[in-house]
C-alpha cells in the first residue's frame, strides 16, 4: 500500500530460482530518484510511484502516490515539465493530505471516457481513496490559463462506501471499452463502462452455477481473505493479482506464498491460474516481457511488492510461461542472485534507445521499466532492467 517499505535487500533462496538459473542475467539502470546520488536525474515529486502508463508516442506518466501527482519522463529519464495534480476524494480529508494515485492507463480513443464535450481523457488514474480521475489538456484549466494548459486531473468516479482502488486497467467487451479497478477494501474488481457508469458483469460460464455464484473475477479455489491487489490487461485478458487482507488490518499481509495470480477474460471468466509457490509475495506489477529480453522474452513477469521489505521474496520478479501458467524462474542480477528492487511496484516494457518514448517497428522494446517506492514509501525510483548483452543468444526475440 502507501507507506510501509524497507531498504533491506532480501535474497530469495536458490530453490526458487528455477530451471534457467544460469541462463541469463539482468542489469538494473536507475533513471530518476527523489533524492540525489541514486540516479542521474533527481525529482523530489517522485515519491512512492505506483503505476506507469504511456502511449507509443508519449513520455512515461507515473502515479506519484506520495505527492498526489503524475510526473512525466522520457525513455532516458529526462523530465517533461508537465506535472499533473490528482485530486483527493474529500478536499477536507486529513487521512489523505494529497491525492493518492495508484494505477494509471493511457486512452487513445476520442469517444471513450469523455470528460467534457470533445475532450476524452488522455490518461486515467485510480486512487487509494476510491476515485478514478481523468486528464485532458483542455479540462480543468486554471482561471486565466491558456487552452491546453491544464495541470489538473478531474474526478469522474467517486465511491462513498470505503472502496480503495489499488490498480486500474482497460479492455474490450464486444467492441466496447471498459475500465477495471482492483478494489482492495471490498475484495472485488469494479467495472465501469466508457461513460464511467458502474456495470455488473455475468461471465458466460459453462456448468450449473446459479446467478448468485456466477460473479465476475472470482476464483473458488482462492483461500479466504485473498482480495484483488492489481489488474493488468495482457492482450484483451485481465491478469488479477491477489493478496491476503486480514480482517481489521488496513494493509495487505506479506510473506512467502501470500499471493495468487489468475487470468480472466474481459467479462470476468476465469481462464487460468498461474502456478502458486513461495516466490509469490504480495504480487502487484504485471507485464509481458519485451521481445528481446533474453531467456524470459515473451514470458509473463510478475513483481513482488511485499511492503514490509524484510520478508523473503520482497522486490523480486517471477517469470511464467503464459501458455501453461507454469513458473519458470526469477529474474537474476549480474551476480546470479534473484534481482530485488525494494518497494517494487509497476513493470512495463519500453525502449530507452528510441526517440522520446516511441516504439518504431525497427526498434522493438528491449527493456523492462519499473517504478518503486523504497524506504517505507518515502522514496521514489524509476528505471529499467536490461539483459546482459554478452549473454544474449540468437533467437531470443523469436
Amino acid at each position: 500500500m502507501k507507506t510501509f517499505l524497507s531498504l533491506a535487500s532480501i535474497v530469495l533462496s536458490a530453490s526458487f530460482v528455477g530451471p534457467f538459473a544460469n541462463a541469463q542475467h539482468y542489469t538494473q539502470v536507475n533513471l530518476v530518484a527523489n533524492v540525489s546520488g541514486v540516479a542521474p536525474v533527481t525529482d523530489p515529486h517522485l515519491v512512492n510511484p505506483w503505476g506507469l502508463s504511456r502511449t507509443s508516442g508519449s513520455p512515461w506518466w507515473i502515479s506519484d502516490n506520495g505527492t498526489g501527482l503524475s510526473t512525466l519522463y522520457n525513455g532516458a529519464g529526462a523530465i517533461t515539465p508537465l506535472v499533473v495534480t490528482i485530486p483527493k476524494a474529500n478536499p477536507n480529508s486529513k487521512t489523505f493530505p494529497t491525492g493518492t494515485p495508484t494505477g494509471t492507463i493511457a486512452n487513445s480513443s476520442p469517444t471513450d471516457f469523455v470528460l467534457a464535450p470533445g475532450a476524452a481523457a488522455a490518461f486515467l488514474f485510480s486512487t487509494l481513496d476510491g476515485t478514478i480521475s481523468g486528464w485532458n489538456p483542455n479540462v480543468g484549466v486554471a482561471a486565466g490559463g491558456a487552452p491546453g494548459s491544464s495541470t489538473n486531473a478531474v474526478i469522474v468516479v467517486k465511491t462513498t462506501d470505503g472502496s480503495s482502488y489499488t490498480g486500474l486497467t482497460s479492455a474490450l467487451i464486444n467492441g466496447n471499452r471498459y475500465l477495471y479497478a482492483a478494489n482492495f477494501n471490498k475484495g472485488t474488481v469494479d467495472v465501469y463502462n466508457s461513460a464511467f457508469q458502474r456495470v455488473t458483469l455475468r461471465p458466460n460460464r459453462d456448468g450449473d452455477r446459479d446467478d448468485e455464484n456466477n460473479r465476475a473475477f472470482t476464483d473458488d479455489r482462492l483461500p479466504r481473505n485473498f482480495v484483488p491487489f492489481n489488474v493488468q490487461a495482457i492482450g484483451n485478458d485481465i491478469v488479477v493479482t491477489f493478496v491476503l487482507h486480514q480482517e481489521g488490518k488496513p494493509l495487505e499481509t506479506d510473506g512467502p506464498g501470500l499471493g495468487y495470480v489468475d487470468i480472466f477474460s474481459s467479462d470476468g471468466q476465469l481462464l487460468q491460474r498461474l502456478e502458486h509457490g513461495d516466490w509469490l509475495n504480495a504480487p502487484w506489477g504485471v507485464a509481458l516481457a519485451p521481445l528481446d529480453f533474453g531467456i524470459f522474452s515473451h514470458d509473463l513477469l510478475v513483481g513482488q511488492f511485499a511492503g514490509a521489505g524484510s520478508s523473503e521474496g520482497s522486490g523480486t520478479i517471477a517469470a511464467y510461461d503464459l501458455a501453461t501458467g507454469k513458473f519458470i524462474g526469477l529474474v537474476q542480477d549480474a551476480s546470479g542472485k534473484p534481482l530485488s528492487i525494494n518497494g517494487l511496484w509497476a513493470l512495463s516494457p519500453g525502449n530507452s534507445a528510441a526517440p522520446g518514448s516511441y516504439d518504431p517497428a525497427a526498434t522493438p522494446a528491449a527493456e523492462l521499466y519499473f517504478s518503486a517506492g523504497p524506504d517505507k514509501g518515502t522514496g521514489g525510483l524509476f528505471g529499467y532492467l536490461k539483459p546482459v548483452a554478452t549473454e544474449l543468444t540468437v533467437g531470443n526475440d523469436q
